[in-house]
């Protein structure tokens, strides 16, 4: 009873539920652990974007309800402007493309969507927020106040469909666009039809009172009760009293503070950062996240007496994989995939308590750094940067003060440095000219490059000093650093804007398509992969296959001027996983003739084809001459996409 007469104080005292207290200073290090978390989940979810714009998700099989890939790119987009990386940054305006491309058909997409656009500029999406929020309103099971996904009614309403639907109100909400009050009050006795029943609920030893009541997915008989359904009942009900404001009548309002004081209540007795409290182990990320949500929406910096923030903060800090991301991990119950992008996101959304209100400006993504101060080296540099590197020498070794002939403590007064030389990929690219006159004194004498695309390079400085007893003769020492490799990121090309929108110029989308393939390393790489819209999926051929093949065959024929390929490697992070290939051969309907085509350029720049007059298709054989490269699958390539135009 104590818990609940705080948690009443605090709902009257936190009114509108938009103020998140600031919490108890963290336990030693902690601080600086989140922060690493944080940049390195950044630099996952940058690293897997796909050469479309896109961000896809590990679903091995198609769910008819869910347009899992764009739903899954504007929760990226919503989780990365959280991040405060600013809207034109590379990453988020080819997103913004390819969302703007599609508009979504179910409720979780129309919802994230709704997220992204507030989180972009509400101002020049005004329309786009509109037209989602006009649909999502419409969505709405009369008969419920919910949501559900929908697919022409057979899918059922559900509490997880109507958290998403009623965050994507508020974020169109807090723009001014408003739902009618109707809603809001239907939702509200809708929501409280999923929370645990009389006969279920725990009653108190005297007075049987009810002390605690979580929610349920559907408000169904024997329908388990879990974490992360009760925190999304508590912040639904929240959110609801929240957008009707000063409309509340007391009736409802009593109704909600009800419901949200049981609803806590079991919370504060089941909770734990370690899993979903009674859920399945997949939905871990979504809990945590619903747990940030409830406690800033209800202004808590405690459940059940524990400091929930940064003991979650621990838990995700430990849980993060090597290479930024979390996973669920899960393979038993729905999904059977880890979600790696969605969780990824979960898990910064809480570390950032994104629910909360924002504050300072916008940042630029974690910049990578690059050190090379080996002894063996003479001149020792360190670089700094993604699309432009700065690279600057931070050094001289003892073995380039033995070679001058000076002591090593000695140099900073007695070399003199005349230039710098900046070579990328063992080409000479700048030169910075030094004051000989002036001794080098530690001087950084820095170099910038702008690198015209991603991918890994190769740098090192060149720098020439006069030795102390040639000065007169002006003879020069060349010094070297070591060749630091480097990997240039987020260089934005026109070409990125037109492939976020290039399935909706995609001839092949307009007809059913029946793909052979000569093999296939997994169902995840099927040859349908290659046709059917999504840069995240891709065909792959087996390591054995003396000669990989795809023939496709239209149920109707398809007029094409030009044919375009993507190779399997559809993301920065994909770079050199499978081999890439190098040459292709097709061949048109009936036709025994081959077109032999050469394949270069950038690691996720399309081949193109440009036909020299119109072709009607009805076949097209593509198979594969020759591949190179694969630090991972060497003997393994494949296509992500096959477009016409």
């Amino acid at each position: 009873m104590k818990f609940m007469l705080q948690l009443r104080a605090a709902l009257f005292a936190v009114g509108a539920l938009g103020f998140a207290p600031a919490h108890a200073q963290a336990p030693p290090g902690l601080r600086e652990a989140i922060n690493s978390a944080i940049d390195r989940g950044v630099d996952f979810l940058l690293l897997r974007q796909n050469r479309d714009g896109s961000w896809g998700d590990d679903l091995e099989e198609d769910v008819p309800h869910f347009d899992r890939h764009t739903a899954c790119t504007a929760l990226v987009v919503y989780t990365l402007r959280k991040h405060k990386l600013p809207a034109d940054h590379p990453a988020l305006r080819r997103a913004t493309a390819y969302l703007e491309q599609r508009f979504p058909t179910h409720t979780y997409t129309t919802s994230t969507q709704l997220l992204a656009f507030t989180a972009l500029d509400p101002l020049a999406h005004k329309k786009r927020i509109q037209q989602l929020a006009e649909q999502l309103i419409s969505w709405q099971v009369g008969a419920t106040g919910t949501w559900g996904y929908p697919v022409h009614g057979s899918v059922p309403h559900d509490l997880s469909n109507t958290q998403y639907a009623v965050l994507g109100l508020r974020a169109a909400h807090q723009v001014g666009i408003e739902a009618p009050k109707k809603l809001w009050l239907e939702l509200i006795d809708g929501v409280l039809a999923h929370q645990e029943s009389n006969e279920r609920e725990r009653k108190g030893p005297k007075s049987g009172e009810v002390l605690a009541a979580g929610f349920r997915y559907r408000p169904l008989p024997g329908e388990e009760v879990t974490g992360s359904m009760t925190a999304a009942g508590v912040a639904v009900l929240g959110i609801a009293k929240e957008c009707l404001g000063k409309a509340l009548d007391p009736s409802a309002g009593r109704k909600i503070e009800r419901a949200q004081q049981l609803g806590l209540a079991w919370l504060e007795r089941e909770f734990t950062v370690e899993g979903n409290p009674h859920g399945p182990g997949a939905w871990h990320h979504y809990y945590l996240y619903g747990v940030e949500r409830v406690a800033a929406l209800c202004g808590l910096e405690r459940i059940a007496g524990r400091d929930w923030y940064h003991e979650g903060a621990a838990q995700l800090v430990r849980e993060q994989a090597d290479n930024g991301s979390w996973s669920s991990g899960a393979r038993v119950a729905w999904p059977a995939q880890p979600l790696t992008n969605a969780n990824t996101c979960f898990a910064l959304l809480f570390l950032m308590k994104a629910t909360g209100p924002s504050s300072g400006g916008d940042t630029s993504a974690p910049a990578d750094t690059y050190v090379a101060e080996e002894s063996a080296s003479e001149v020792w540099i360190r670089a700094s940067g993604r699309s432009k590197l700065t690279v600057w020498m931070s050094g001289l070794s003892a073995r380039a003060a033995k070679r001058l002939g000076v002591d090593e403590g000695a140099a900073l007064e007695q070399v003199r440095v005349v230039r710098a030389e900046l070579w990328l990929d063992g080409k000479l690219d700048q030169t910075v000219q030094a004051d000989p006159q002036r001794p080098w004194k530690g001087q950084r004498l820095a170099t910038q490059h702008a690198f015209a695309s991603d991918g890994p390079h190769v740098v090192q400085l060149r720098v020439f000093v006069q030795r102390p007893e040639s000065a007169a003769d002006g003879e020069l020492l060349e010094l070297r650093s070591a060749e630091l490799e480097v990997v240039a990121r987020d260089v934005f090309k026109p070409w990125m804007l037109d492939y976020a929108a290039a399935e909706g110029a995609n001839k092949f989308r307009a007809t059913n398509v029946r793909v052979q393939a000569s093999s296939e390393l997994s169902s995840l790489s099927s040859g349908a992969r290659a046709f059917d819209g999504l840069q995240s999926l891709a065909w792959r051929f087996k390591p054995d296959d003396p000669s990989p093949t795809l023939t496709a065959e239209f149920d109707k024929p398809v007029r094409v001027q030009s044919l375009s390929f993507s190779h399997a490697n559809a993301s920065p992070a994909e770079f050199n996983h499978d081999a890439r290939i190098t040459r292709l051969a097709l061949r048109f309907n009936k036709s025994s003739e081959e077109q032999l085509l050469t394949w270069g350029g950038e690691p996720l720049e399309k081949l193109v084809y440009q036909l020299e007059k119109p072709l009607v298709l009805r076949t097209l054989s593509v198979r594969v001459v020759s591949f190179e490269g694969g630090a991972v699958n060497p003997k393994v390539s494949g296509l992500a996409e096959i477009e016409a135009r």
